[in-house]
């Protein structure tokens, strides 16, 4: 018997009811919230029950992030400032040229080089984006060519570190595309053979890193080998745990693959980039695991279990970048279908760390309030100190909280920026530590107590003590600044900023570049410093400075999303 055919007619009302069905089940996928929080109840934030955006809200051109300086009458950057920094990194890519050019970095008290990073020209291709923003165009085509000519990311000198390499030269690459394409680098500068070749470079790189993602969680392997191909934990001498023989990672390497992917996916249209780097962090975005503190992971977490063999929670070093990245996720694509997932865990690790890692500490001598930290909680201890790398958190806060309409987000965002500036304004350098500790209200709970008559002394003069005094060129209270600048518009960031350039200058300017401070509570000098330049200080610290001096329509915060290497992407919606 003859199968039965509709005609046109039929054809088309079958296909329109097909249609309809499928539209609204997208719908009711895509706008589905996926979970709840119960009320918070902090002792110096205002009591609220979750306060989600409606489920159709994405953030929209007509959103203002930033400040609305236009209109308030004070639009404009101060060009002789930004114009400074600008001088900064002129004189960093020359100095690394002269002595170390194609070398990860350059020692600047010596002369010499260190190759930390693989041996691929670290400082070149992660201050690309930098180069590029400032209009550096000499400095830039010359860092540009060699990335395209002079790098062969097959050739890694030992294990290479998938974390590192994502954020610093695969992040720099696909950034620099977006800078070029969206008309930052100045029309015809670049040629499109060249674009084309640098995502070529940046294609060949993801590949070489795709067998990081081969784990039985999906989880990022520590270490990759790229002779033969396969992930593995670290050389021995840098395993976190020597005598655990299965792989682990905090975090932060988890969750800090998604921006850089992402975009490459949009660049190259090839969505295998993306799919590996969601389902990295899909065991903490969608995890298994009780969660005492809804939203904050406990790590550090297994790659072939997916279970955390320690119960350490932080917005610290090893757990950073994946809190900052799931509102960033959100802000990049709010149209993916796992947007609002993102959104809704950042606002749930917010308001948990507001619950539980948010404490006011003693005041300083003649002051009538101490200052907010954020500590750490680590196997049953609530610990008292926090590192530089936190102070990022106060920027990443304040965004959040902007975006969302939080008041008391945006708050705890100011505070830990004021924190961190405390730690600065309260050396002999002008700049922070490394590390810091403090005596919260209720001194008797506190996990470490100030040792000696030193300490005891910071923490009477200062409401804190320094644990580590190192500075490390590190960008994140620079960072911080920025945003509070660009979302409040309070010329104090900016002259907070400059205090800070200034007394980086003083203190870490050496023969052959800048230097890291051996010690930010003893006076600035040649003898206060140790031969080592990270690359973060081209790509980022001095980046955020620059924009902070810029104007404000240089890479608009409802435009552009920076990664946690300070490379920016254009908001894909």
């Amino acid at each position: 018997m003859a199968r039965f055919r509709p005609g046109q007619r039929q054809r088309s009302r079958y296909l329109l009811f097909i249609g309809i069905i499928a539209t609204i089940f997208l719908y009711t996928y895509l706008s589905t919230d996926t979970f709840s929080s119960p009320a918070y109840d902090t002792k110096y934030y205002t009591r609220h029950s979750l306060n989600r955006p409606p489920k159709s809200w994405i953030p929209r051109s007509s959103i203002q992030i930033q400040y609305d300086f236009k209109a308030k009458g004070n639009s404009g950057g101060d060009a002789a400032k930004a114009q400074a920094v600008v001088d900064v990194m002129k004189r960093t890519f020359w100095k690394y040229k002269l002595k170390a050019w194609g070398m990860d970095e350059i020692m600047p008290i010596t002369g010499g080089y260190q190759n930390t990073r693989n041996g691929w020209a670290a400082t070149i291709v992660d201050t690309l984006t930098t180069t590029a923003l400032m209009g550096l165009e000499e400095e830039f085509l010359l860092e540009l060519n060699y990335t395209i000519n002079g790098i062969d990311f097959a050739l890694a000198q030992g294990l290479v570190d998938p974390f590192e390499t994502t954020i610093r030269y695969l992040g720099a690459m696909v950034s620099t595309i977006d800078l070029i394409d969206e008309s930052v680098v100045r029309r015809n500068l670049v040629t499109p053979a060249q674009r084309d070749l640098l995502l070529e470079k940046a294609v060949r790189l993801a590949n070489l890193l795709g067998p990081s993602f081969d784990s039985p969680t999906g989880m990022i392997w520590p270490r990759l080998n790229f002779t033969s191909g396969q992930g593995c934990i670290e050389a021995d001498g840098e395993k976190p745990y020597p005598d655990l023989a299965e792989p682990v990672i905090g975090p932060a390497r988890a969750g800090s693959n998604y921006l850089e992917n992402k975009v490459l996916s949009k660049l190259t249209g090839d969505v295998k980039y993306v799919r590996n780097a969601t389902r990295a962090w899909a065991p903490l975005v969608w995890n298994k695991n009780p969660e005492a503190m809804p939203g904050l992971i406990d790590s550090p977490i297994s790659i072939v279990s997916g279970a955390p063999i320690e119960k350490h929670r932080s917005w610290g070093a090893g757990h950073d970048s994946y809190y900052e990245y799931l509102i960033k996720a959100f802000l990049l694509s709010p149209r993916d279908r796992h947007a609002r997932k993102y959104r809704d865990r950042w606002l749930q690790s917010v308001e948990s760390t507001m619950k539980y890692l948010a404490v006011r500490g003693l005041p300083a001598a003649g002051e009538k309030k101490g200052k907010v930290f954020l500590s750490q909680f680590r196997n049953g201890w609530l610990l008292n100190e926090m590192g530089h790398l936190t102070c990022f958190a106060g920027g990443n806060i304040l965004l959040g909280g902007k975006v969302l309409g939080r008041q008391d987000i945006i708050q705890l965002g100011l505070d830990i920026i004021d924190t961190c500036h405390h730690t600065y304004i309260n050396t002999a350098t002008r700049i922070g530590p490394e590390s810091f500790a403090w005596l919260p209200e209720a001194p008797s709970k506190a996990t470490y107590q100030p040792e000696g008559e030193g300490q005891r002394l910071q923490q009477e003069k200062m409401g804190m003590w320094i644990s580590d005094a190192r500075w490390m060129l590190r960008p994140e209270t620079v960072e911080s600044y920025f945003y509070a600048y660009r979302i409040t518009g309070d010329p104090m960031y900016r002259e907070w900023a400059w205090d800070a350039f200034t007394s980086i200058l003083k203190a870490s300017t050496a023969e052959f570049g800048y230097a890291e401070i051996g010690d930010v509570t003893h006076p600035p000098g040649p003898d206060n410093q140790n031969d080592k330049t990270e690359s973060f200080w081209g790509a980022e610290t001095l980046k955020y400075l620059y924009l902070i001096f810029a104007d404000e329509s240089v890479l608009d915060l409802g435009e552009w999303v920076f990664s946690t290497e300070a490379h920016p992407f254009k908001v894909m919606d």
